[in-house]
């Protein structure tokens, strides 16, 4: 049994950047490879990525996952063209049937969470909340872990809405922990990553 699974949201088609944001080189590696190595390193006990193709680029170069044979899977959604719920319940189905008791949800344009972040998660989550939000001054947002008695709220999600839309209507109660607003940053558009890039240059302990 995998207590605590993660699921790599990584199936979009980057709209708003007009090609595949994930493949982008942020320094020598892939942006959607960037927080695989903290993941991969923090207290999760196993990793789903969910991609809509098996033969996604810029997944087959991640090093850092190859390190760990045993502590993930890439898992498929193919309807993940209808929106963010559809390959967020393809995460939660696979996880229920290992045998997840939590799911840390993560986005994989999100490249500098931490797994001291995650371990923060994980640790306030034994406290029996419905959730445990990452927020930056008080805004909730991924990574956010989830208890299994909220796996089937997030099963309701439909469309493009993400987890956070069960957060904001009060389906479900939880709470957050602060991070730093860097460790949350989300590439969206040229200029995000532009901006990424810059970042992630200068701070030469964040490259491995």
């Amino acid at each position: 049994m995998k207590r605590n699974i993660g699921i790599y949201l990584a199936a979009g088609n980057s709209k708003r950047m007009g090609k595949c944001k994930l493949s982008l080189p942020l320094s020598v590696k892939p942006l959607g490879t960037i927080a695989l190595k903290e993941i991969m390193q923090s207290n999760i006990d196993h990793l789903l990525v969910v991609t809509n193709d098996f033969n996604t680029v810029w997944l087959n170069s991640a090093d850092d996952l190859q390190a760990y044979p045993d502590k993930w899977e890439n898992i498929i959604s193919l309807q993940a063209h209808l929106g963010q719920s559809f390959s967020l319940r393809t995460g939660i189905r696979r996880a229920l049937q290992l045998g997840a008791e939590s799911i840390v949800v993560f986005l994989a344009d999100q490249p500098f969470v931490t797994s001291g972040m995650i371990n923060r998660l994980i640790h306030e989550a034994r406290n029996e909340h419905d959730f445990v939000a990452s927020a930056v001054g008080g805004v909730l947002k991924p990574p956010i872990i989830f208890n299994q008695k909220a796996f089937a709220e997030i099963m309701t999600i439909r469309g493009d809405e993400g987890a956070r839309s069960l957060l904001k209507n009060g389906t479900l109660t939880g709470t957050s922990i602060s991070v730093n607003s860097d460790q949350l940053f989300d590439i969206d558009t040229v200029e995000d990553f532009e901006f990424a890039r810059s970042f992630y240059l200068r701070n030469s302990n964040m490259i491995s």
